[in-house]
């Protein structure tokens, strides 16, 4: 049986990347900041423009080392080098899925709200099982709005009924459902095999070794 959609797109932190802090951790510690001091003051308001492409990555990131020196001093400001070099963690199991929807020939998409420094952080992974990138900081507009879903199917170049999208952000899921496409929230990779196999995606067996836990 053909499957009922032809092409996939997954948001990628909290599905495929997972962020545990271990740069933030590393660059704290090795700076002499309080624990939690990067996670207060990086993920503000250069934080949003930069996954609206207002800011680069760099703008952001130099944001962070201004309020890091005016509140600690002019050493604390190396802690963004350490922070920066963390890129996240892949999710082998999550990764494999993707690669087995892919190896079917049906055209897989990452969408997902970032900066500029996305594509940099995915090399340095080694991550590339994904035919289309979709950041907002590219777009100019973030999920859950509907006009970034727009121009993800736009850059699929398949119908928003036709296309599988899994999130771990039940808002962005809602909102995709809305414009039209089969979205799903993503709690385990076993539950993403299943609800892939619901819209007729069924992968290969054996699969992956999967623990039946979200990661994130």
């Amino acid at each position: 049986m053909s499957p009922r959609v032809r092409a996939a797109l997954f948001d990628l932190g909290g599905v495929l990347l997972h962020f545990r802090g271990n740069g933030r951790a590393e660059a704290e510690k090795s700076f002499g900041l309080p624990p939690g001091t990067l996670r207060r003051i990086a993920y503000k308001d250069a934080f949003a423009l930069a996954n609206y492409g207002v800011f680069t990555h760099q703008d952001w990131l130099e944001a962070v080392r201004a309020e890091l020196v005016d509140e600690f001093g002019p050493r604390a400001g190396a802690a963004v080098e350490v922070w920066a070099q963390d890129p996240g963690e892949l999710d082998e199991d999550a990764v494999a899925v993707v690669k087995a929807v892919r190896a079917q020939g049906i055209p897989v998409g990452i969408l997902t709200n970032n900066t500029s420094g996305l594509e940099a952080d995915l090399a340095r992974l080694g991550f590339d099982a994904f035919d289309t990138l979709i950041n907002s900081a590219d777009l100019g507009v973030i999920k859950p709005s509907p006009v970034a879903y727009q121009l993800a199917i736009e850059a699929m170049g398949v119908a928003a009924g036709e296309t599988f999208f899994a999130d771990d952000n039940h808002t962005n899921v809602i909102a995709a459902r809305n414009v039209g496409l089969h979205a799903v929230d993503f709690r385990s990779v076993p539950g993403l095999i299943a609800d892939l196999a619901a819209c007729g995606i069924t992968l290969p067996t054996p699969t992956p070794d999967m623990k039946g836990e979200h990661r994130g």
